[in-house]
């Protein structure tokens, strides 16, 4: 994991909790959702029931398309 990446995830945990404690709930709600989306969603591409929830074929697409947006 890169610097930035470590920095980004610091910033965004950071602004979640502080949302939750502050009381802007809608926004702290939001920024949990998409911590946990990105926290999830490598363990869930390579799992076998995302092969068939979706088919190899869109799973490979997606691993690819994962693998290429990170370089």
């Amino acid at each position: 994991m890169s610097n930035v990446t470590r920095i980004n995830w610091f910033v965004l945990v950071y602004l979640t909790i502080w949302c939750w404690v502050d009381g802007f709930t809608t926004t702290a709600f939001a920024l949990t959702v998409l911590v946990s989306f990105e926290a999830l969603w490598s363990p869930f591409i390579h799992s076998k029931l995302a092969v068939k929830l979706f088919g190899q074929d869109t799973m490979d697409l997606l691993q690819q398309k994962s693998a290429t947006s990170r370089h």
